[in-house]
């Protein structure tokens, strides 16, 4: 299975993969809600994105080879992708949870 993104094309590791659908499978009933604006799932979403954080650092930890020599620039841009419904959840976050002292307002 390919992940395509704009004109970026990778094939996640297998196990990667899998662990993947599993986890899209367990939240599709969030991952739904989301697709339509409706954030009401806060807490799942939290735990959804923080899974997906550990998932990433894990394979960051995991030497290039490891990772079928994909770059860990690749492997963050697939799963982006792969679950398109988070972006507007995180930039509500992201502007929920500015730094003290941010400039932009």
């Amino acid at each position: 299975m390919n992940v395509l993104v704009q004109t970026f094309q990778a094939a996640l590791p297998l196990e990667l993969l899998v662990r993947l659908q599993r986890i899209r499978h367990r939240y599709a009933h969030v991952l739904q809600a989301a697709a339509r604006g409706d954030f009401t799932h806060e807490r799942e979403l939290t735990r959804l994105g923080r899974l997906l954080g550990h998932i990433l650092a894990a394979e960051a930890r995991k030497s290039p080879a490891e990772r079928g020599g994909m770059r860990m620039l690749e492997i963050c841009l697939a799963v982006d992708a792969y679950f398109p419904e988070l972006r507007p959840w995180n930039q509500q976050a992201a502007l929920r949870h500015r730094p003290a002292g941010s400039i932009a307002q």
